[in-house]
């Protein structure tokens, strides 16, 4: 996240507001809105509660995470910060995008062969609702697609040289002003590791429960000559504080 995680709070804030405002207007004038909109009243009511209860949840997610990003720009809570040269973090700029392209060219060809696999199983099966069926695998595959080429945009814009400064902290980190952060409600730190190189690279995994089990990011940092030690430091850190987070899970 690159933008001021408060943009995001006023925006969730202003969808939990409307649909609190909807829930109002039942008492107010329950009768004129089912007369204009039948029984759709229902639904979008039942929808407002959905609105109202994730949006109030968004709006702490996005507290936290400005309160993480104002710490560490702040240097608060920071166990390391420096700088990678220009030239050095563009060479880290295209090493990462080709490194994640190809992780999510595989992964697509992967989900794209499955679903034509699947779907066209089901067609075989049933001659008659093959076009239906090959219709609905052309369109999750175009889906898929789209999502690939967007997320191959955003982490190339993620990328840019802006900062190009690097803070790491014990609740999150920012990469060249992307904001990560493992402290908030269902995220955790899942590992951290330094490699050396040449060129040195510090990983950083972090991950969050999402409806289908645990997701993991892994955030690559570049790391100088000079900032080696910096790195060795946020190890020595972060590596005992996630063996804690183990073992209190594990217990």
């Amino acid at each position: 996240m690159r933008s001021n995680p408060l943009i995001g709070a006023w925006i969730s804030f202003g969808v939990a507001a409307a649909a609190a405002v909807w829930l109002v207007l039942q008492w107010v004038v329950r009768d004129d809105l089912f007369a204009a909109l039948g029984y759709a009243m229902h639904a979008i009511t039942l929808l407002a509660v959905f609105a109202l209860i994730a949006g109030l949840a968004v709006v702490l997610l996005f507290l936290r995470f400005a309160r993480v990003r104002a710490d560490l720009l702040a240097g608060r809570n920071v166990i390391a910060r420096w700088t990678v040269a220009a030239a050095e973090f563009e060479a880290f700029a295209a090493r990462a995008v080709a490194a994640d392209r190809a992780d999510k060219r595989g992964a697509l060809a992967l989900v794209v062969g499955l679903v034509l696999l699947i779907f066209g199983a089901f067609a075989l099966f049933d001659p008659e609702a093959a076009p239906a069926m090959l219709g609905m695998a052309g369109v999750v595959v175009l889906l898929m697609a789209g999502a690939y080429l967007l997320g191959g945009r955003v982490m190339r814009r993620q990328l840019e040289p802006a900062s190009r400064e690097v803070i790491v902290g014990t609740d999150g980190l920012m990469l060249n002003g992307v904001l990560h952060v493992w402290s908030a409600v269902l995220t955790w730190l899942a590992g951290v590791d330094l490699d050396q190189g040449p060129p040195a690279t510090l990983q950083v995994t972090y991950a969050y429960l999402a409806r289908f089990g645990p997701q993991y990011v892994t955030v690559m940092l570049p790391v100088p000559q000079s900032a080696l030690p910096l790195a060795r430091r946020v190890v020595g850190q972060l590596a005992p504080r996630r063996s804690r987070r183990s073992s209190g899970a594990r217990s």
